[in-house]
């Protein structure tokens, strides 16, 4: 394989007609694989009012922010929504619905790119295919997927693209020096602003995510050390005079782009023949360096590890600024894309069949000894590999390496021992399909199974919906954090935590006024936590740690008054139930120690019939297990019932979805489960908390008075 003809050769970029079609292709391509589960929605039960139900958590935050609702008010991911639904009028979860599919096809197009200048449009072809198709990150840009997954890969793969094609007309093919003279280098003006442009994306991508800045700054020292390693003394100093343009508005956005355009505007007046100092690579690298050391990204990239540690599942979170050291819990416990995965299972996940993921991977390392360029997209492959430790999500951009290694690697296996000639491109076209079908038998069985998921039940979303017309601006709702965003977008006000602020900090308080079995104490810790502007931290940062964890019990026999504090609402779903496990453990967590206590509560998977009389649960085949009562739930409507004199597990079944879990004592009567089951007018719940939406057996939410 000629790969010095392949990738220097610029037919491949000149033949519009072959550009546009294939581009075409990859786009339709990832587009039609989504598109082809809109089927599965066609449900009432997910959709509000006309309105899809998302599938992804976070993708509220970006549409409560499109509504003006929470942090994300500025973020180009809500700016997108809003200004989609103020031009077609459409609701903004179906403009999010669709979003992630014309996404994953512009990450299509992006990839081919990378393909088409490495080998040609057929290598493109199955780059755009492997990078958009992989179930991880299909998964993560399905139909209704909305977050930052559309471009945490679609952001870097133009970003290097457009460095690579600056740096390709001035380095070797090679890593080491080889007979073939490197060609000078005389940019043109198009030229020059290609690393301009890219530089725009870094600091346009650091809006939508703070990962695409990351990666700028690696493609900056890259491509400074492929300067170095692969350019001609001659090239050098153009070369990097490009990354200096890059560096410019990658750092410091519309105020470094102008100042790159004005030097492009200065070498064209200007004749550089005549300054040496526009021919020294060291007035360029002293731009970049001096460029580094002005801007912020030292601490982004200490942002960046911090946000790496976190991955790797701390038990608990240390307020260190404490008078006597609180020990808050961790959430990345509990947070399933951030959990480990086996190195087998790893490479069995990322393509479907561990077999092709191995050849590609192997692949990638052959392409990248024999292509200094694919320097730009290592970054890709170590977080794949990555993944094992810092979790599965990570795998969702190793689909450009897999694909773009094991299509170059069969290329060169074909073209090293089998004589061609005129039958190349089809040779090519047949390896790439070869691939792209192994690939597609290897997933689809799994996609076609794969069903729609909407986050929240219709139900809730209709309560949450309702509350909207009904409360007070400032109110707060205390909801677990899952169903913070979605709480903020269809209610229009705050949620006391949300995937952006799930810390220790916060978490503890939240889990806490579910966990305790007090409503006295529930009520005057949300009401104590209102008085503090939503969080008790900063003043228990100031306190020994004894007399904060002595204040938190005191709220269950002391009544403090608390007064003229903002609204408090609490939700309580069938769907906190199913997550209890952990809800309960971090609510339970001792302050000294960072420990908590996970409930006993395990799913009730086999058909059985109730024996009210007897306590029992009877099974199919006659085995039978006794229960120390039962809260059973229909639409509308409970019954309840205890056995006093027995010891064994508690049943609680909702009859309406079919679900029921065997819980101890600590779960039945938290505030989760009491809320949720009980009789809202009871006397123990009234003067304390007051219903204000009966969504049962799936929702209700209280006012906190």
């Amino acid at each position: 394989m000629n790969t010095r003809d392949e990738s220097h050769n610029s037919k491949w970029f000149s033949d519009w007609k072959i550009l546009v079609l294939f581009a075409l292709l990859c786009f339709a391509f990832a587009f039609g694989l989504r598109a082809m589960e809109l089927p599965k929605w066609d449900n009432p039960a997910f959709m509000v009012d006309g309105e899809y139900i998302l599938g992804t958590h976070d993708a509220y935050a970006w549409l409560a922010g499109a509504k003006g609702v929470g942090r994300a008010v500025d973020n180009p991911m809500a700016g997108l929504v809003r200004v989609l639904g103020s031009v077609t009028g459409a609701p903004y979860g179906n403009i999010a619905f669709w979003l992630p599919v014309v996404f994953a096809g512009f990450t299509a197009v992006a990839a081919f790119a990378w393909g088409m200048l490495l080998g040609g449009p057929w290598l493109g072809f199955c780059a755009g295919v492997f990078a958009t198709s992989i179930p991880m990150f299909y998964y993560r840009t399905r139909l209704s997927y909305y977050d930052t997954d559309v471009v945490t890969l679609l952001f870097p793969l133009i970003i290097s693209f457009l460095m690579i094609f600056w740096l390709n007309r001035g380095i070797r093919n090679r890593w080491l020096p080889d007979d073939v003279k490197i060609q000078s280098f005389q940019p043109t003006m198009f030229e020059y602003f290609l690393p301009v442009i890219g530089g725009f994306f870094v600091s346009f991508g650091k809006l939508w995510h703070t990962d695409v800045f990351s990666f700028g700054l690696y493609t900056i020292f890259a491509a400074t050390f492929l300067v170095f390693i692969c350019g001609s003394k001659e090239n050098r100093p153009i070369l990097l005079r490009g990354i200096t343009l890059f560096v410019l508005p990658a750092l410091f956005g519309w105020i470094g782009g102008a100042l790159s355009i004005l030097f492009i505007a200065a070498l064209i007046k200007i004749d550089i023949q005549k300054y040496h100092v526009f021919k020294n690579v060291y007035f360029y690298l002293f731009i970049v360096l001096v460029a580094l050391v002005l801007s912020d990204a030292g601490v982004l990239l200490i942002n960046l590890f911090s946000k790496m540690q976190s991955y790797l599942k701390p038990i608990s979170d240390a307020a260190q600024e404490s008078v006597a050291q609180l020990h808050y819990p961790s959430i990345g416990q509990s947070v399933i894309e951030a959990q480990n995965i086996q190195f087998a299972a790893l490479l069995n996940d990322l393509t479907g069949n561990m077999y092709l993921s191995c050849f590609g991977l192997f692949g990638f390392l052959f392409l990248l000894a024999r292509r200094p360029q694919v320097l730009l997209l290592l970054p890709f492959a170590v977080m794949t590999i990555a993944a094992v430790k810092l979790g599965g999500r990570f795998a969702m951009f190793g689909g450009i390496a897999v694909g773009l290694g094991g299509c170059y690697f069969l290329y060169w296996l074909i073209f090293k021992f089998v004589t061609l000639g005129k039958q190349k491109v089809f040779c090519s076209a047949g390896a790439s399909a070869v691939l792209i079908i192994y690939l597609m038998v290897s997933i689809l069985p799994g996609y076609s199974q794969a069903m729609p998921t909407p986050i929240i039940y219709q139900e809730h979303a209709k309560a949450l919906k309702a509350m909207s017309g009904i409360t007070p601006q400032n109110s707060t709702f205390w909801t677990w954090w899952d169903w913070g965003y979605a709480t903020m977008y269809f209610t229009g006000q705050n949620s006391f935590a949300d995937g952006s602020n799930h810390g220790g900090t916060t978490l503890f308080p939240l889990a806490f006024a579910y966990t305790t079995p007090s409503f006295m104490q529930a009520n005057q810790f949300i009401k104590y936590a209102a008085s503090k502007k939503g969080g008790p931290s900063t003043t228990w940062s100031k306190m020994p740690a004894e007399d904060v964890v002595g204040l938190v019990r005191s709220f269950g026999f002391k009544d403090y008054g608390f007064k003229d504090t903002p609204k408090q609402y609490i939700v309580t779903t069938w769907s906190d139930v199913r997550l209890a496990y952990w809800i309960l453990y971090y609510g339970s967590c001792d302050l000294l120690t960072g420990q908590g206590v996970h409930p006993n509560i395990s799913t009730v998977n086999t058909a059985f019939s109730l024996d009210k009389d007897a306590g029992r649960l009877v099974f199919g085949d006659g085995a039978s297990l006794p229960i120390s009562g039962f809260d059973v739930a229909y639409l509308g409507m409970g019954e309840s019932r205890v056995y006093p004199e027995s010891e064994a597990p508690f049943l609680v079944y909702n009859k309406y979805v079919g679900q029921g879990y065997l819980v101890n004592d600590m779960a039945r009567n938290s505030l989760l489960f009491r809320l949720l089951l009980m009789n809202p007018s009871s006397p123990e719940i009234k003067g304390k908390f007051k219903l204000v939406y009966e969504g049962f057996p799936l929702v209700r939410i209280y006012e906190v008075i």
